[in-house]
């Protein structure tokens, strides 16, 4: 007969389920650069290749590309190509439940550093509710799937090995280094900085012996290798040149305080609140909450940082009430892991039962559908649309004049009307400026959304004639070069 302890834990079990259930796969579909990504690992699977140029635009093969994702797109086209959109939810589950266990691991880690009880009743149901935010905001088909959980079990290894410089913590930073230069080499920096502030660390302590060098030094050499050599790793100089970058939602400022960003902003107050019994004058805690600072303020795309970091700083702050030392429920490993894979597989077997479709409203499925349908040659149809859906557009056939992807379309070589590249062009030229980027660009189609002002669309109805399709996205105007139709 059960206990009234080994009930508690069994309910307890079930709500991790419950929890993990309760984060729907529909909800992890619905970026627009998840359709470029897998349009790009197909090509690459097919062609056995690993792409330096970008594929499927006005300007044919001649416009280079950093592959800094390509593991990622790889990994997810795969999946896609064998399981259609289910396929994708699995490699979304496979790292769901790599990175709760490892947040959950991270906030032991730390309080094993202050000396306190390893686990804490408290550490799962917080874990839990970052992950289930995290999950809403990130997982939605991108590279942040994979290295979000990389970088947190890195840092894991990281502190195991500051602690005791054992060989398998070692080689699993160095696996793990490899890894994210490889599936999200944009994000490999940070792993780089983590590993300096350690060595800081180990300096001030005058632990800095011959075998933390060299597992240090071995990190930053175990990204070199490759694809895109050097330049992936320092992507974000590409990206961040002449602000191009600031041009997209997520890397503006954050507006804190207003009510979409609220969790954003109680969030950076828990972190604040947390620093008191977080620090206990550690120079690598002190660095690395200058560091999270920073990036949980900057922008929406780094903010994720901060959401991932919480844990470690917050495992210490369970400590600060009586009430909480005195609660003692506690689920064992096994347990958890079975608990959080059952939620995990009862989604994936939902998922496949009913798979998602992509929204009409948000994507121009219908529009590509007109254009496919009615459109005469062997030639891929060149689309000229917004930046958000001309991902979708590549992936359903269509060749545009930018998608998602930033470092082929500010070159030289992607200039055209006003002096703009192909990226300013995407993102300035559903405006006034249309027509005079038509006539540069000369695509056969154009889809503009239907929240266009009416100002703007009489203008352009007036540049293109009368538009030959209206869907639940837009409006399909064919090109004849400036002619009305």
């Amino acid at each position: 007969m059960l206990t009234t302890s080994k009930w508690l834990k069994a309910a307890y079990g079930l709500l991790v389920t419950a929890v993990i259930v309760a984060m729907f796969p529909k909800y992890s579909y619905n970026d627009p650069d998840t359709f470029w990504h897998i349009e790009l690992g197909q090509y690459m699977i097919r062609n056995h290749t690993v792409l330096h140029h970008a594929i499927h635009t006005f300007y044919g093969d001649r416009l280079p590309y950093i592959p800094h994702e390509f593991g990622f797109q790889i990994a997810a086209a795969g999946l896609y190509m064998a399981f259609g959109w289910p396929g994708v939810y699995l490699l979304t589950a496979f790292c769901l439940f790599l990175l709760i266990l490892g947040l959950l691991q991270m906030a032991k880690i730390s309080r094993r550093e202050l000396g306190f009880k390893e686990d804490h009743p408290f550490l799962l149901p917080f874990v839990l509710l970052i992950s289930v935010w995290i999950y809403y905001n990130y997982f939605k088909g991108r590279p942040q799937m994979v290295s979000s959980w990389m970088i947190v079990w890195f840092f894991v290894y990281l502190r195991r090995f500051q602690m005791r410089p054992l060989l398998k913590p070692a080689a699993a930073m160095l696996a793990l280094s490899l890894g994210i230069a490889n599936f999200h080499a944009g994000v490999w920096l940070v792993i780089v900085v983590f590993t300096g502030m350690s060595f800081l660390e180990a300096w001030i302590a005058r632990k800095l012996d011959r075998r933390r060098v060299f597992v240090f030094a071995g990190v930053v050499l175990a990204g070199l290798p490759n694809p895109g050599g050097i330049k992936s790793l320092l992507y974000i100089l590409t990206v961040s040149k002449n602000n191009f970058n600031m041009l997209i939602n997520e890397w503006q400022p954050i507006a804190f305080g207003k009510w979409d960003t609220s969790a954003m902003t109680l969030l950076l107050l828990f972190f604040a609140l947390t620093l008191p019994f977080s620090l206990y004058r550690k120079p690598f805690r002190f660095f690395l909450m200058l560091g999270i600072m920073y990036l949980g303020v900057s922008n929406f795309k780094q903010n994720l940082f901060m959401w991932l970091f919480i844990p470690y700083f917050a495992g210490a702050f369970f400590e600060a009430f009586p009430w909480m030392r005195k609660a003692d429920l506690r689920l064992k490993p096994w347990i958890i892991k079975t608990a959080l894979a059952g939620g995990l597989l009862i989604n994936c077997i939902l998922n496949f039962a009913s798979p998602p479709a992509v929204s009409a409203r948000s994507y121009p499925v219908d529009e590509m559908a007109y254009i496919l349908k009615y459109h005469t040659g062997t030639a891929r149809p060149k689309v000229l649309a917004p930046y958000g859906s001309s991902g979708y557009v590549m992936y359903r056939g269509g060749d545009v004049l930018c998608d998602g992807r930033q470092d082929p379309f500010i070159t030289r070589e992607s200039l055209g009307a006003y002096g703009w590249t192909a990226f300013e062009r995407s993102m300035y030229g559903f405006s006034d400026a249309l027509p005079d980027i038509a006539a540069y660009d000369k695509p056969e189609y154009i889809i503009v959304r239907s929240n266009a002002s009416t100002r703007l669309f009489e203008g352009w109805r007036k540049a293109f004639g009368e538009p030959v399709y209206r869907g639940r996205f837009g409006s399909v105007f064919f090109y004849d070069g400036g002619k009305k139709t």
